[in-house]
C-alpha cells in the first residue's frame, strides 16, 4: 500500500515537514470524473492527469540517472492538489493573503540560496515535485501556512507552530469536507498521509530521463 505524504517542503523556507498534512476523510466517492472534491470545487482527473504528465515531461529533461520515479507520483500529486485549497480556505477564513509581491521576494530568496532560477527549478523538481509552473503556487502555499502558524505568535518548523497550522487545517478541512476518489486512496486522519489503493492501477513510467 502507498502512503504518500502530502507535504513537501523547502528548506530555504523552513517550513512543515512530511509530518503535517491535511486531516480529512469522506464516505462517499467523488462523482464520475472528480479525482478529489474539496466542498464545492473538484479536482478532475484530468487535471491530475496533466499536473503529473507537466511533471515527468521536466524529469525526461534531466540528465540520465538524476531521476527515476518512484510508486506514488500520482496519488501524492492529487494529496498536494488538495492541500493548497485547504490551505487557501483556512487563510480565507482568517483574513489572511498571500500578495504576488510576497511570493516574487520568495523566490529571489529562493534563487539568490540556490545558486540560481535553474537550481530552483530542478531542486523543486526533483525534492519536491514541482513543475516549473508551478514554483509560484508553491511559494505562495509556503508563505501561507507560515502567515497561519503566525496567527498564534509561532513559526513553521516548531512544535507549537506546526500543531497550531495542523489544527487550522483540520477545521478548514472539516469544514470543506473533502472527499477523494477511492481510486487514488483514501486519507487517514491520525497518520496524516494518503493511503494510496490495494491495486495498483495507476499509471507509472519508467525512468523518467
Amino acid at each position: 500500500m502507498i502512503r504518500s505524504s502530502v507535504r513537501r517542503t523547502l528548506p530555504l523556507l523552513g517550513v512543515l515537514g512530511a509530518a503535517l498534512a491535511l486531516t480529512a476523510c469522506g464516505s462517499q466517492a467523488p462523482r464520475p470524473g472528480a479525482a478529489a472534491l474539496i466542498g464545492s470545487d473538484k479536482i478532475t482527473v484530468s487535471a491530475v492527469e496533466a499536473r503529473v504528465g507537466e511533471f515527468r515531461a521536466q524529469a525526461a529533461e534531466l540528465p540520465t540517472g538524476q531521476y527515476q520515479e518512484q510508486a506514488g507520483l500520482v496519488g501524492a500529486t492529487v494529496s498536494e492538489m488538495v492541500f493548497d485549497r485547504v490551505v487557501a480556505h483556512a487563510l480565507a477564513d482568517h483574513g489572511l493573503t498571500v500578495s504576488d509581491a510576497e511570493v516574487a521576494q520568495a523566490r529571489d530568496q529562493g534563487v539568490a540560496e540556490l545558486g540560481g532560477e535553474q537550481a530552483l527549478e530542478q531542486t523543486l523538481l526533483l525534492k519536491h515535485v514541482v513543475p516549473t509552473q508551478d514554483i509560484d503556487a508553491y511559494f505562495r502555499e509556503q508563505l501561507g501556512l507560515q502567515k497561519l502558524a503566525a496567527l498564534n505568535g509561532q513559526q513553521i518548523g516548531t512544535a507549537d507552530g506546526n500543531k497550531t497550522v495542523h489544527q487550522l487545517l483540520t477545521e478548514a478541512s472539516d469544514e470543506l469536507k473533502v472527499t477523494v476518489n477511492p481510486r487514488y486512496g483514501s486519507w487517514d486522519p491520525a497518520q496524516a498521509v494518503l493511503d494510496g489503493p490495494s491495486e495498483p492501477w495507476l499509471p507509472q513510467s519508467g525512468a523518467a530521463a
